[in-house]
This record gives C-alpha cells, structure tokens and sequence, in this order.
C-alpha cells in the first residue's frame, strides 16, 4: 500500500493537468450553429425503433443548411433498462439482485453488461456518431438524458429514488457513465460530454452543498474516462450563492456553461416577440452566465412556442436578429429547439397536456420553416468572412445584479444607452472598473459588509456608482449617496441630504440625484427602474434608457437616432474596427448616422442584402437585422 500511494498520487496530477487540455468547443469570435436532436420520425423512441435510414436522412439535410452541431440524447431508461429483483416480507424494499429488462435477464457477463448497459443500443449510438461524421457534425452528448419535455427516461431500478443521493442510484450513475464514456471516447464527431438534459430537474435535490457533490461526482466519473473532452454544466443563470444550483459553482466544476433560455414563459412575454426586450433577452441571459461563471457561456437551448407567440414569418426574422445580436456579444453558438417538430407522435410524453410538439425549425417530413433560412444565411456569413475572428467588443461598465431579470432589463438598457455592460455578482470579488451600476438595489443588494466597504472604496478613490432604490438599506447611505427618505406611501421620495438633484419626474419630485463621494461620483435613482420596465410593459420604447447615458455616455463609432439599433465596436487594431448595428424591432429603420471625425466605412457584410444595406450614406436595418461596417482611420 506504501508503494501504491505516490504511483496513485501521481496518476491523479497527470489527469488534473490533462482536464482541460482540449481544443475549444467553438471558433472564437464566431457564431456556430445548431439544434437538438430527436429522430424525425421516432422522436425519443428513436433508440428502440433505430432507423437508420432517417437518421442519415435528417443530418443531412441538417448539414445541408448550416447546423453544425448536434446535441444528442441517450435515452438512460433505454440504455441502461436495469430492474431491481427485491426480497420479501420484512425485506420487502432490500435490492437482492440487479438484472436487465422487464423479462429480468440475467446482466452479462461483459463491460456493457456489468453497467447494466444494453449493447445494442450503444451501437446504435456508434452507428449514429458515423453518420454524423459523415455529414461533417458535431455531436454534445448529454448523458443521463432522464429530463425530456416534461418526464423522466430513468431506468425502471431507480424509480422513486434520489439520483443525487442514493447510494444505489449513485453505483448505476457511475458504472453506466464509466461505461458509456470509455466505449464512446474513441468517436471523433463528440466534441462534448454533458451530466444529462437539464440535470438540474433530473429529480429533486435538496440544496446547493448535494447539488455541489453531485456535479462532482458526475463529471469527474466523466473526466477520469475521457479527460480529452470538456464538459458541459447544467443549464441556466442562477446567481445567488444560496440557489441550489447557483451558476458560479456549476462553472467551477464545467469547462463550459449554457443557457437554455425560452422567451415563452415569465416577463419576456409581455412584450411583442418582434421587440427589443425580446430580441435581447437570450444575450442578456448567455453574457451575464459567462460572466458570472467565469467559463465560456452559449446557447444551448432556445426556441419557441410559434401558436402563442408569433408567426412564420416574424419568427425567421427574429432568428435572423437574434444570431447578430449573440454575435456582437461573443455567446459562440446557437442550438435551437429542436431540429424537427414530433407531431403525430402518441407516446409520452407527447400526448399529454404540457409539451408542444411543433417546435422544430423543420416540420416533421424536413422539410424547412422560414426561419432555417435565416440559419443558412447567418452561417454563409460565418463562412466568408474576411477575418479569423471577431474582436470582442470592450466593456465600459460593470452591473452588479443578483438577479437574471434584472440582468435582463439592465442589458436592454445599457445596450439601448450605448453601453456594452460586464456583469459580476455582487457576492463576487469586485471587478475593476471606472463605471459601477447597482440596478433595482433591493434591501442590502446581497452585498456583505465587506463587499460595500470595497465598492465605496472603489468610488472614493474616483470611480462612479449608480444605484437605483427598490426599498436600499446599505449602510451610510446618507453619506454615500446623499440622498435619504422624506416619504413612503406606495412609492418612496427621496430628498437630498448633500446631493445634488439632476432630474426630476413628471410630478416634480426629486428623480435623480447626483452626490460627491470622495473623487467619486454617486447617482441615485429614486425608484427601481429595472423592475418596474421587466415587470411592466412598454418601458423599452420610452427614453428611460437616457437615465444610463446622464451616468455614462460613451463616444461611439457610429451613432443612430434609434433606441432599438444596438451598436457594439470590435477593434482589429488603433486604426481599423468592425461596427455590429442590430435593428431590434419589428419597424424598419433608415437614416444617416453620425460617424465619428475622421473614421471612414470602407466596406459592409451582411446576411441578408434584401433586409439590411450601406451606400455610404444612409444604413437600412429592416425590421430584426443586423450589418456589419469595417471601418478604418
């Protein structure tokens, strides 16, 4: 045992110094496009009813129209179809033997078969990663895809019980990841291994520190198998620390995170799907994860319910808005949901009440809704491009937010104001910066003691604060904002104690103020305003976003007279810069914008010459479109 140790010691630094050494996911500065994956014809059947047939069929007229990447679902009640065979009377619920399928065969006596896993569905899988291959996509395999569209595939054996805890569900976790892992490695079209399809809902864990274990325990059962490959985390933008999955430790333990961002529930839809809180809804969601988390963020789910939301029509042109708008952000992919509608389908759970069965960016007989042509188009654009890869855009400010709406209606308006805002949470260490905003800062913010004494720290030293009041009891706020309550009655007046008053509100009362705090400036605004917009509807098409810019405005490039053309600079060298405007809204914009003394555009790159265009004076954006303007000095 003494001589094992320092061999095993050494073998665990070996592989944390491999963890990571990989290629990335996704070409830098690009936009990578994709789907997720079910059959066209057996949707989540497709494993017990392979056909491979209509697999090759389906990739390839994926492949055909720009979808480069998969992400692929082992079906765990299919590949792992272990049941338990229990004992009697008092032992009525002790596991006397593990066997495989409902006939209780015996688990044979091979690697598969020890996992309890079926061999012929990993082949299937194999055959699938060859066709993939074939067609030139990549494949992301989430592999305990036990959460889909609103039931569980688990093995009939860990029915009822908690896959993050117990002890036997946890044995056949490991031994079928293990399993799956090792004899899959060697397919060159995975490019990624994923815990599962939305793990986080794989059942029910009890808090952060079981939801912390379980990630561990998952990946690095992946990593020991394949430590090649990065891995992917649960999904979703969860920021306080206290969330059972919050986004920084999921980061902490994945090589990259995603969202899976659906405009369909929630406040997004409370204004018209055309508009910009819409249109910048998945960005605000993809920038503020990576962050946050640290890691590379992308989207790695996002569609939408057509009947309830918008039309054929507006759909291709919100797809053709969104994929410029995550461009411009650096979000690396998009990968709809799904890749082909499963009507006619009368399994579970596609004939029970919750899913939507038409979700698919084909219809179920491929052929294409408008919106894959906004796909083919975008990824022509990604095609030709006369550089490796677009700069990423510099960020002016950064917003301490707590939560993903507020990220959500802060990133409208910094983007509206000009703005390309860095989000961190406010339980972070604080990011250096010239510019803070604390927007819709309720109660403490989630700012300890420390953390407040840092960022006035920050601001006595010359830095600016902007905080706006939802019900703020930080301390020395007399002092550091200059502001304090003169009364409350449904809404709170502020009055000033040593600021200034800068705005004020349509009633008279004192709206915005400005205070000296040290060489720093503080901005306080009298009401929530983040909230009040998300929670609201309309508040995007006011000038509300003109409150940002009497804190921060930045010099731009290029400059509209719209609120809904969001621009964003990429700087290739000190005399040359690529300039994104994005029209994000449902009305067509044309005008001259003001270029900046002495910068001149010397060219233009567009997906769609029918929708948006540069003559060298007057820039077109119809109605969710976006351009491209190489710029030299």
């Amino acid at each position: 045992m003494h001589m094992k140790r320092p061999l095993l010691v050494l073998l665990l630094a070996l592989h944390v110094l491999c963890a990571g050494a990989f290629e990335p996911l996704f070409p830098k500065g690009r936009i990578t496009l994709g789907a997720n994956y079910w059959c066209s014809t057996t949707a989540t059947d497709m494993w017990t009813k392979w056909d491979a047939a209509a697999v090759e069929a389906d990739l390839k007229v994926l492949s055909e129209n720009g979808f480069k990447v998969l992400r692929v679902f082992p079906n765990w009640r299919d590949f792992q179809p272990i049941v338990i065979c229990p004992l009697n009377g008092d032992n009525f619920d002790v596991v006397n033997e593990t066997r495989m399928f409902l006939s209780e065969e015996p688990l044979p006596d091979t690697p598969c078969g020890r996992a309890g896993v079926d061999e012929r569905m990993v082949e299937h899988f194999e055959e699938f990663c060859d066709i993939a291959e074939r067609h030139g996509i990549w494949l992301i395999v989430p592999l305990l895809t036990g959460q889909m569209t609103f039931r569980n595939f688990v093995p009939p054996a860990l029915y009822h019980l908690n896959p993050y805890s117990d002890p036997y569900a946890l044995k056949w976790e490991a031994r079928y990841l293990e399993c799956m892992v090792s004899r899959l490695k060697e397919k060159k079209a995975i490019i990624a291994w994923e815990s599962g399809n939305e793990a986080r809902i794989l059942g029910r864990s009890e808090n952060n520190a079981q939801s912390e274990f379980w990630l561990r325990f998952v990946h690095n059962t992946i990593r020991l198998a394949d430590p090649s490959r990065p891995i992917i985390g649960v999904d979703g933008l969860n920021i306080p620390s206290d969330d059972v999955w919050p986004s920084e430790m999921n980061a902490a333990l994945s090589d990259y995170t995603a969202t899976h961002p659906y405009g369909m529930w929630g406040n997004v839809y409370l204004d018209d799907f055309s508009g910009i809180r819409s249109a910048l809804f998945v960005t605000s969601q993809t920038v503020a994860l990576e962050d946050i988390g640290g890691k590379p963020a992308f989207v790695e789910e996002h569609g939408a319910r057509r009947q309830e939301q918008t039309n054929q029509t507006h759909l291709a042109d919100y797809v053709r808005g969104l994929l410029w708008n995550l461009w411009a952000a650096d979000c690396k992919a998009m990968l709809w949901w799904c890749a082909f509608d499963q009507t006619g389908q009368t399994i579970a759970p596609y004939n029970w009440r919750q899913p939507c069965v038409e979700l698919g960016i084909f219809k179920r007989d491929r052929s294409a809704y408008p919106a894959v042509a906004s796909v083919r188009r975008f990824a022509a654009l990604q095609e030709k491009l006369p550089f490796e890869a677009l700069p990423e855009a510099k960020a002016d400010a950064v917003f301490l937010v707590s939560d993903a709406d507020i990220a959500h209606s802060s990133y409208i308006l910094a983007r509206q104001a000009g703005i390309i805002p860095e989000f961190q949470s406010p339980e972070q260490k604080l990011k250096e910066a010239d510019f803070y905003f604390l927007p819709s800062a309720a109660g403490r913010a989630y700012l300890t003691i420390e953390k407040w004494e840092s960022l006035k720290e920050r601001i006595r030293n010359g830095a600016t604060l902007y905080v706006s009041w939802k019900d703020t009891f930080l301390d020395s706020i007399e002092e550091v904002l200059g502001v304090e309550v003169a009364s409350r009655q449904g809404r709170t007046i502020l009055q000033p104690t040593s600021a200034e008053i800068v705005r004020k509100a349509a009633d008279g009362t004192p709206e915005l103020f400005r205070n000296r705090y040290g060489a720093g400036t503080v901005y306080t605004l009298s009401h929530p305003l983040e909230y009040e917009l998300i929670t609201g509807t309309g508040g995007y098409d006011s000038d509300a976003y003109q409150i940002y810019n009497e804190v921060l405005n930045v010099p731009r490039l290029v400059k509209t007279d719209s609120r809904y053309v969001c621009v964003s600079e990429h700087r290739f060298s000190t005399n040359s810069v690529g300039v994104i405007l994005v029209n994000n809204s449902g009305q067509a914009f044309s005008g001259r914008p003001v270029i900046e003394k002495g910068w001149r555009v010397v060219s233009s790159l567009t997906d769609a010459p029918d929708y948006a265009s540069w003559d060298g004076e007057t820039l077109r954006l119809e109605r969710n479109s976006g351009i491209l303007l190489l710029m030299k000095k």
